[in-house]
Parts: C-alpha cells; structure tokens; sequence
C-alpha cells in the first residue's frame, strides 16, 4: 500500500474511534497543496459520478483499486470536528428496551441538561440557553421548527437509530444557526454487519400508556435495509397535587390524550468498496390534547404534528480523501387549536437542503472543505403575508492536523442569507494526549441563531414581528481534560459563554408585544462526567453547574440585571448503576433537579423547588430465547414536582416492554 493509502487508512480510524492513539508521524515531507492540485481532476469527476455518469468516467480515466477501511457515512462532520468538544455518546444499556422512550424522558434524568415540560412541548436548555438555543440534526441534517427554531423532544425516539450523540456548547462553524448551548445528533449510518432480524415489541403503561412497533433488519453483503413502524396511544390520566387551589387537592389529569404513529426506513448500497448510496425516510403523525397548567379548569386546546423527512446521500472515497453530497427534503404541518378562544393557528414549512462535503487527507493533516444550499419556505396564517421564502448559502473550510501528541482544528463558516446578513463563524480548537490515559482539550468559537420567520413575520393580535432584527451571536470558550483507564473514566470541562443580541419578546408602548436585539447573557460552568466499570456493575454520572445571568437591562424597569435566568437550575447532576448477572440487567438512576427562578420580584423571586426522581429498572434477555422483558418504574417515590410553573408531572409510572425477536 503506497504512502497517501496508509495516511487514508490512519486517519479513517481515527475518526471511528475517538480518543484512540494514533500511528507515529511519518518523516516525509511532500507539500500537501501540490497534491491537492493534482487531484483536482478526479474530484471533479467523482461528482459526475454522483450524478450518474459512471460509464463515461470509467472510459476516460483508470480507476483505483485500493482498499480502504469503513467510515461512518452519516457522521462525519460530527466525528471529524470532535477536537476540543465535550461529547457522550448514549450507551444501548442506558437507553434500554422501550420503544416510547422519548428524547425529553431521557435527557431528564440521564444527563446535565434540563427539560422543561409544559402543554404539549418538551424544551431543553444546555449551558444556560434558551429553548431555541439547542440544533437537532438527523444524518447531519437540521430538524428545528422554521417558525419558531425549536424542537419538541417529548416526540423524539430514541431507541430506532444506529446513534444517539449529545455535545454540549455549539458547533456552528459546522453545522450553521441554532447551536449555541449544544446539538444532538441523530445517525442512521449501516455498518454492513451481516444481520437478519425481525423485532416485534409491545409496550403498557401507567395512565394509558399502549405501544406497539414492528422493525425488520436486513444486511447481506453490499445492501442493508431497516424499516420501524410505531403506534403510540396514551390517555395520560395521571394524578397530581394542584398546588394553585387552597388545600392543594389531589386531582386527575383528565385532558391529554396522545395518538402518535411513525414510521422510518433506511436503505444503504456499497456499489464497491469506494462508493456508498443510502436513502433515509422518517415520517410521523402526533394528535395531542394540550394539557393546560392548573389554573384552567377546563380547555379544547389540540395540537397536530405531522413531519416528513427524505435524505438521498452518497459518500465516494478516493485514494487520499472522502466527499460526502446530500439531498434533504424537510416538511412540516403544524396546527394548534383552542376553539373556545377562536384560536386555529397553522403553519406549513418546507426546506430543501443540498449538502457537499469534501476531506482531503495529507499524512497528519486535514482539509476540510464543505457547501450548504438551503431554501426554506413557511405559509402560516398568522403572517401579514402568508407565505415567507428565503435562500441560504453556507461555506465552511478547516484546516486540521493530529500526531500523537497534538491535536489543533481552525474552521471558517461564512453565510449568506436573502433577508439579513450572517457574520463569519470561526472555531479554534485544540487537543493534547499528556499521558497514556490522561487528555486535555481547549476550545475558542463563535456560535449564532438566526431569527426565526415568527421573530420576523408575525402579525397576530397584539403582536408583530421585526424584519429588521439580526441573527444573535455568541463567543464559547472552554477547557477540560478527559481521563480514560480500562475501568475507570472521568472528565471536566469549564465553559464561559458570551450571547449578545439575543432576540427578546417585549411589549411596547402601544400595547403590540414585538421581538427586538437587546439580550445579553452571561452563561458560565462546570460539567463533569463519571463511568466506573468493576466487572458485571457499570457506574455512571454526571454533574452540571451553570450559573447564567442577564447582564444588560431591557428597559428601566429591568430588575433582572446579574441574576439567574429564568428555568435554568444551578446545580443539575444524576448517578446510574447497572448491574449485570448472567441473562439479568438491573438498573437504579437517581436525578437531582435544582431550584429555578419562574417569576422575578422586587423583593423575593419565585422559585420551583428542587427535586430528587428516582427509576429502577429489570429486564431479562437471552441469546437462545426470542423474548426479551423489560419492566421499570420511573418516579419511583412518586415524587410531586414541577419542572415549568404550574404544569404538573405524572407520579410513579409503571412500565412493561415486551420484544420479540427473530433471527
């Protein structure tokens, strides 16, 4: 194998397997720019490839025969730009068996982030940031609302994709607008692992709660199929403290029925060992009755989701470097009713994306080179004119080299958007193995958020938007070490977080509620994360201090200057043990939420108290028996607490999962 192969082959493993140690530098010194320019011709014709123009290439230029080892397709901006990040990677145990499992449950009690759960939305804040301030990708594809930039985890599974990856503060030289507290990315990459499997699963719950999926898996030599269908229906009549009324009643949640159905297929094709094909479908349909806080009596109000997202890539390897091309097709249909208000609130949302992404690889040097086109279009009847169309085009280079002992990562994002300007998005990155076990890691970036077609559009009763506002921006910086030993695994990080120009909602002198640039935060902390492994226990936590504050005041009244912001807890943190015993895995979690402000006042804040959940779960599988089972109690202390003002949360909730396995 010639020299530009090996560089190929080392730095492919290096992106599968983070953290992992790399070969010695080699000593040659050939110039990696003559290189690149020599190779210009052939990446142009890999892209005619893509477009179907195999046969003329084979005819006018000889074909490379080298071997080259199997790289994620769907992940690797995401693995590639890991220098410096504070990542987990979601663990199968952890996430276990159930197929309701949604993303907000998990989050909840499973990590330092925090949901708010209120109506019919989950909403997470990482690092301090609001709602809007976490990016979700599917196969590196953004899934947030164009309306109103937010992502509603209660309807995120989890447990139908290859891998769930959650890193915390933004990668918006990357991947563009809305990661500014963290993204979590969702892949669906094959491995092309022989596999044969039809899984049949059946779920009951607490309060109403029936599930039943479907899910067949097929991989055999060059092609991999898998398809999931889901049926969800809950009547959510749980039982809860209303502490707005005297006495503070037990009452039963009578209004938030949930009917979901989903549906998702990944098809993958190696026409050889350069070239790789897959489409993705993932489609879903929720009808919610929105539960109300506790001072409603009694409500109509409904909430209808429906998405349909479509994903044609195409990933070529060529004898010093990968290009990955994408085609996304995004859909949306949103409807919110409340008839006894006369409230019937639509919106209809397309996005077409087309992605390329090109890395060149030069013994312990990267070059990575991509483009973005998006078009976005939003009707909504709630606009002075219902129908919002804009264009985006993005550019982003890095420059990244790795040895044995250092790692550094330079990236520049430029965008150009029809509506408002985009400012350049840089990234420094560092990273550095002192020891066997021992790294440290140091990051410098801007992030930003674009403001959402509602900031800018809306025209309802009593408030309007605001063409004129810019996208909010904001510098990172952090540093952490990762200590990484056969049982036993620690890491830190330290972040502070500038965020200027942050869009703010306020209502001004006549009356109209309208969004303006005139936020400032300060978000700063510490993360931690614990795994210790001692034969058949597995010992996982976490912990997440954050203390973040306003720090400019919105108007002369503005008495939250240098004080904790609104549903962010300063302390955050749970622990996990699991232990496994021969066809047996037993697991107990316990969460600590604390206090947050909801209101603030002259004199004394409002606050929700902190609380404490605790889960177990027993599930029993065997490699010679189909049928696994799964039973868990979450909130095992039937626990009363709110996580935002005046919404209530179910108590102890029963769970039974039941799959069925063919091979």
């Amino acid at each position: 194998m010639n020299t530009t192969s090996a560089t190929v082959e080392k730095w492919e493993g290096q992106l599968q397997k983070d953290q992992v140690r790399r070969p010695a530098m080699q000593n040659k010194t050939e110039s990696f720019l003559d290189k690149t320019a020599g190779r210009m011709k052939q990446i142009i014709a890999y892209i005619l490839l893509f477009l179907g123009f195999v046969s003329n290439l084979q005819a006018q230029m000889a074909m490379d025969t080298i071997r080259l080892p199997e790289v994620k397709l769907m992940e690797s901006k995401l693995i590639a730009h890991t220098i410096g990040s504070n990542i987990e990677v979601l663990s199968a145990e952890m996430i276990g068996s159930s197929n309701t499992q949604n993303l907000a449950d998990f989050l909840a009690v499973n990590t330092a982030f925090y949901i708010k759960q209120y109506g019919s939305l989950a909403t997470p804040s990482i690092r301090g940031t609001s709602s809007s301030h976490t990016l979700v990708l599917w196969n590196g594809i953004p899934l947030n609302s164009l309306a109103n930039g937010l992502m509603d985890f209660s309807i995120l599974p989890i447990a139908n994709f290859k891998s769930v990856t959650l890193v915390h503060g933004g990668d918006g030289s990357v991947f563009g607008s809305g990661a500014m507290g963290g993204s979590i990315h969702f892949s669906s990459a094959p491995d092309f692992k022989p596999k044969k499997e039809i899984k049949l699963s059946n779920e009951v719950g607490s309060f109403g709660l029936h599930s039943n999926a479907i899910s067949l898996e097929h991989t055999q030599g060059d092609f991999s199929f898998y398809v999931n269908l889901n049926t969800l229906t809950d009547a959510n009549t749980f039982e809860f403290v209303n502490t707005t009324q005297i006495g503070h009643p037990l009452q039963i949640n009578n209004y938030g029925k949930i009917a979901s159905k989903s549906g998702q297929m990944d098809f993958a094709y190696r026409y050889d060992n350069r070239t790789q094909f897959m489409f993705n479908y993932w489609a879903s349909n929720n009808d919610r009755e929105v539960i109300q806080n506790m001072t409603t009596p009694f409500s109509d109000a409904k909430q209808y989701d429906n998405t349909k997202n479509i994903l044609f890539s195409s990933k070529h390897k060529f004898s010093n470097g990968v290009l990955v091309l994408k085609q996304a097709h995004l859909e949306e249909d949103f409807r919110y009713t409340e008839l006894l208000k006369n409230i019937d609130s639509r919106y209809f949302s397309k996005s077409s994306i087309m992605d390329a992404d090109l890395k060149l690889y030069h013994r312990n040097t990267l070059f990575n080179i991509g483009t973005n086109f998006t078009r976005n279009s939003v009707v909504n009847n709630n606009y002075l004119a219902a129908g919002q169309y804009e264009k985006e085009f993005a550019v982003f280079s890095a420059l990244q080299y790795r040895s044995d002992f250092l790692s550094v990562n330079t990236i520049v994002r430029k965008e150009w958007q029809t509506t408002f300007k985009v400012p350049v998005v840089p990234t420094l990155a560092f990273g550095a193995n002192l020891s066997k076990y021992l790294k440290f890691r140091a990051k410098y970036n801007m992030n930003f958020r674009s403001p959402t077609f509602n900031d800018r559009f809306w025209a309802g009763a009593g408030a309007n938007g605001n063409p004129d506002l810019v996208p909010e921006n904001g510098w990172n910086k952090e540093f952490g070490f990762d200590f990484n030993s056969p049982y036993f695994n620690l890491s830190a990080t330290a972040y502070n977080l500038d965020i200027s120009d942050m869009i703010l909602w306020q209502q001004m002198e006549n009356g109209n509620w309208m969004p303006n640039n005139i936020k400032q935060v300060w978000s700063r902390g510490l993360e931690t994360k614990l795994k210790i492994q001692i034969k058949d226990l597995c010992i996982n936590g976490n912990y997440a201090y954050t203390k973040s504050t306003n720090e400019l005041a919105t108007d002369i009244l503005d008495n939250t200057v240098g004080k904790q912001l609104r549903y962010v807890p300063l302390h955050k943190g749970n622990i996990n043990f699991i232990i496994t015993e021969d066809d047996f895995q037993f697991s107990f979690n316990q969460s600590y939420t604390g206090e947050v402000i909801t209101t603030y006042g002259a004199l004394e804040n409002k606050t929700l108290d902190y609380f404490i959940l605790t889960d177990i779960s027993i599930k029993y599988s065997a490699n010679d028996f189909p049928i696994s089972i799964e039973g868990k109690v979450k909130n095992l202390m039937n626990k009363n607490y709110q996580t935002y003002q005046n919404y209530p949360n179910p108590g102890r909730e029963l769970l039974l999962t039941i799959n069925y396995t063919i091979k």
